[in-house]
């Protein structure tokens, strides 16, 4: 519905264009006017992407500018775990860095926005979730030191003194410039209350077609000390492998409800490709070769590392290989782990992969944390006829990074990561299983437990 503002706004465009315009363009600019106040509203509250507008806001893991680089949210001093912090809890709180490649200062605010399970805007104003200022001043950045990209660390610790979380559930965290109304950044993070008990384990997929290629995820939801009138209707659960929301298990409903404990175990709906240990690239130096480095060079004051040439290993028995799940973190050898956000530089990294024969179906790109978990443009490889391979060449800082090469078939969107990189049951990875609820007469998805789990069991 428009609000009374909206509403006088275009009274006063109807009286102006009927006194001064003809008929037929009153007709159009009011149109117009009212297409765009429905579509900015819809597009909203819906929390869906409107792709001919760049600076439309999406409700997911997104960065806005070309110019910012490195963006990372992640629970205090533990850069490559999840973005979940627990309400109420002091010592639970959330890490936000990333870089603007420019010497000049933005005015940088920020803000939370509740969201429903479903990542869709909540009906909750922002005085009913956050107990503080709506919106705030980001006030902690600094500049880069002894580096060829000069750059501008911005950072930011929540929940802080001025905003303090009242209700669990989804948040997006939304970084806009103040001065241009641009959006800079959006990040998605997750505050549970842990009132609930689940009980969980991963194995080697139950099906025999998934036998050796899947891990399934058994669990149980324990609600003894929480009232559920309907489960079935008023609880969601999400599976999260690797902490990413791209590939995530949604729409599980319990098996059966014994008493107090909802049953979720399954032979089949709860399976996810287990996949293959994340390939690793070490640029935490760039004066030698670490991990899948080839070499590396300094050339028009630009580093560059040129990776070793990656093959498929679809074909390839497992191999196991300790690998961050596809996350990275910033960090060089010369410099202390504290500062190395101000003392990393940017790099050139050159990716390659061997292919005889240019793909006739799809395309090929980089993927993992260092794209988002997303399919994006400046990640897409070109065929190299001359050398046959693929190639790719990404702008990043110092540091370890996971990543794998993506497969994405034409006329289809979701990446196919078993293309290039196998898929084994006996692959280490970590589960998130999330528990919502929105009983009757309430107005938002409480969170009530995050259950982390990884496969194989930790000793």
């Amino acid at each position: 519905m428009l609000n009374n503002n909206l509403l006088e706004n275009t009274q006063f465009l109807k009286v102006f264009t009927q006194t001064f315009l003809p008929n037929t363009l009153f007709t159009l600019l009011l149109f117009l006017h009212l297409n765009s106040i429905a579509q900015f509203n819809v597009d909203e509250q819906s929390g869906g992407d409107n792709y001919y507008s760049e600076n439309f806001m999406r409700f997911d893991n997104h960065t806005y500018q070309q110019n910012v680089k490195t963006v990372m949210l992640h629970p205090k001093d533990w850069p490559i775990a999840a973005p979940f912090i627990v309400l109420n809890d002091p010592n639970s709180t959330l890490e936000l860095h990333f870089d603007i490649l420019d010497s000049a200062l933005g005015n940088f605010m920020y803000e939370m926005i509740h969201c429903d399970y479903n990542w869709k805007k909540s009906e909750l104003d922002v005085q009913e979730y956050i107990d503080g200022m709506p919106s705030d001043y980001l006030m902690e950045y600094d500049y880069s030191r002894n580096t060829f990209q000069k750059y501008i660390h911005y950072s930011l610790e929540i929940p802080n003194f001025n905003m303090q979380i009242t209700k669990s559930g989804n948040y997006l965290l939304k970084v806009f410039d103040y001065d241009t109304e641009e959006l800079i950044l959006t990040r998605r993070f997750c505050v549970t209350e842990n009132i609930v008990n689940v009980n969980a384990k991963v194995k080697q997929a139950t099906l025999v077609r998934q036998r050796y290629s899947h891990q399934e995820v058994d669990f149980s939801i324990s609600t003894a000390s929480y009232q559920m009138t309907n489960p079935y209707t008023d609880l969601h659960v999400e599976v999260l492998q690797n902490h990413t929301w791209e590939n995530r298990l949604s729409g599980l409903e319990p098996r059966f409800v014994k008493e107090s404990t909802l049953d979720y175990d399954y032979d089949g709906p709860n399976a996810m490709e287990g996949l293959n240990e994340f390939r690793l690239l070490n640029l935490k130096n760039t004066r030698f070769n670490g991990a899948g480095i080839e070499r590396v060079t300094y050339s028009s004051q630009e580093n560059h590392a040129y990776l070793e040439l990656d093959k498929s290993r679809a074909s390839k028995t497992y191999l196991q290989n300790r690998d961050l799940n596809g996350w990275f973190y910033v960090s060089t050898n010369l410099s202390d782990p504290n500062s190395a956000a101000l003392d990393a530089d940017y790099v050139n990294a050159h990716f390659s992969l061997k292919q005889e024969n240019p793909l006739s179906d799809g395309d090929v790109y980089v993927y993992g944390a260092l794209t988002d978990w997303k399919i994006i443009a400046e990640a897409k490889m070109k065929f190299n006829q001359l050398e046959m391979k693929y190639e790719n060449t990404l702008y990043i800082k110092q540091g370890i990074f996971n990543y794998m090469y993506a497969f994405v078939k034409d006329g289809e969107v979701q990446p196919d990561l078993s293309r290039f990189e196998g898929s084994h049951f006996e692959t280490e990875n970590e589960y998130s299983i999330l528990v919502y609820h929105r009983p009757l007469g309430l107005d938002y998805d409480r969170l009530l437990s995050i259950k982390t789990l990884t496969f194989p069991p930790e000793d």
